[in-house]
């Protein structure tokens, strides 16, 4: 808790601090939704003023989409 605490005083965002507590380490998930709304997401989340770790995620997301779903996920980010 000092470190995280010491880490926020240094200026760092309160997202990347956490990665020293316990219980914030993510080894896998499961995620479901349509494939609309994971256009929606990348839309938003692509951008480049999003926190960089969450582009990276969602680059990764829209790249795998646009492997399964090409004409769908074209026609879905362009609206």
């Amino acid at each position: 808790l000092m470190l995280y605490e010491t880490m926020i005083e240094d200026g760092i965002a309160p997202e990347m601090a956490r990665m020293v507590l316990p219980q914030s380490m993510y080894t896998e998930w499961i995620w479901s939704g349509s494939l609309d709304a994971f256009a929606n997401m990348a839309k938003l989340r692509c951008k480049p003023d999003t926190q960089e770790e969450t582009r990276l995620i969602a680059k990764q997301i829209s790249e795998q989409m646009e492997a399964k779903f090409p004409v769908a996920w074209k026609a879905l980010l362009c609206k």
